[in-house]
């Protein structure tokens, strides 16, 4: 087989050790993602990198008293990679800090999880597109993280970022895509918080991770695992809700499916172009494959251009300048049953996923 477009880092030891290794390992990446913030935060938040560092400052703290390895794991991520914590840190609040600035966030991924009853074999699926700026292209990692006391995880990340979407040993999956957030707070990044929650043994303790979290920004995070459990939870800064299925599939987009936090003022807070018709399309579609609804019919899923280049598989619209362009970087489902996950090369209509296991 040959090499993954995705490089794979294993990192074990002390938070800061797992830091320099992850650093040395993916510094051209790790130099690269910091470019590309330099040109989003310019370009569409009308902000210097220069103040999103000094905006960043402020979650430092709160992230120290929530999960302070992961503060020295961010230094030594800049020490490997011999650049400064500054960068490091806000591309850990990357969101908060951008969203916050822009005119109207973006819309950002679909998800969909799926429980045994609907999947026909027994087995619990998770799984996401992973919509976003289309300068982002070669600067995925997969980290293979051990880190006692918490779980081994495999986290699937930009480079330099110490949470994504993944699993980890125990058979929890996690997913996320973007919610809107109009004033968000000083307190713990989403990133940190994905991270918090992949650490976990269960989903129920997962959902306590992001409950009891000062929470800076919003969120809907998947959550899934192997013994059949399967949840959405959506998080604001100031309130949290969990959506369950009752044994139907799960599926997810852009904006507050919650009646109570789409009542509240962050609602309203979003874009419009394509959150509603991609809820409605990755419903119908799992719907027809209801019974069935495993790995490869959420690949299909996923792959789908109703609507394109706005589409559940989103594809850059080229009327558009080049740092404003959006597409679907990768797609992922995870078997938590089987604990594989399978990870496209690029869009999944056009590229085959590879496997991979803890």
């Amino acid at each position: 087989m040959s090499e993954s477009v995705h490089q794979y880092i294993r990192l074990r030891g002390a938070p800061r050790e797992r830091g320099l290794q992850y650093g040395r390992a993916a510094s051209e990446r790790i130099r690269a993602v910091i470019r590309e913030y330099g040109i989003l935060f310019e370009k569409e938040a009308s902000s210097s990198w220069q103040e999103a560092k000094k905006a960043a400052a402020a979650y430092e703290e709160p992230i120290a008293r929530f999960r302070p390895d992961l503060i020295e794991e961010m230094k030594g991520i800049a020490e490997g990679a011999g650049v400064d914590f500054a960068s490091i840190l806000t591309l850990n609040c990357r969101s908060e800090v951008m969203f916050a600035r822009a005119d109207v966030p973006e819309d950002s991924c679909s998800a969909i999880a799926v429980p045994p009853e609907a999947s026909g074999n027994g087995r619990t699926y998770l799984g996401q597109n992973w919509d976003w700026w289309s300068i982002g292209r070669g600067t995925t990692v997969l980290l293979e993280v051990e880190q006692k006391p918490f779980a081994r995880c495999l986290i699937v990340t930009e480079a330099g970022l110490v949470g994504g979407k993944g699993m980890n040993e125990f058979g929890l999956g996690l997913t996320m895509n973007a919610l809107s957030v109009k004033k968000g707070r000083a307190g713990v990044p989403v990133q940190v918080l994905l991270r918090a929650a992949l650490s976990q043994t269960t989903v129920p303790k997962a959902i306590e991770a992001v409950a009891r979290a000062k929470r800076a920004g919003a969120a809907c995070i998947g959550l899934a695992s192997g013994d059949g459990l399967a949840v959405m939870v959506e998080a604001a800064p100031v309130g949290l809700d969990v959506l369950t299925g009752g044994g139907r599939p799960l599926c997810h987009t852009n904006h507050w499916l919650s009646e109570r936090l789409a009542a509240g003022p962050e609602a309203a807070w979003y874009s419009y172009t394509s959150t509603f018709t991609r809820l409605d399309r990755i419903r119908r579609l799992a719907a027809l494959e209801e019974g069935s609804l495993r790995r490869k019919a959420l690949f299909r899923i996923f792959s789908d251009h109703a609507g394109c280049p706005d589409s559940v598989c989103r594809h850059d619209d080229e009327t558009l300048p080049e740092y404003h362009r959006h597409c679907s970087l990768w797609s992922l489902v995870m078997d938590l049953t089987e604990r594989t996950l399978w990870l496209t090369e690029g869009s999944p209509c056009c590229t085959a996923a590879r496997p991979y296991r803890l």
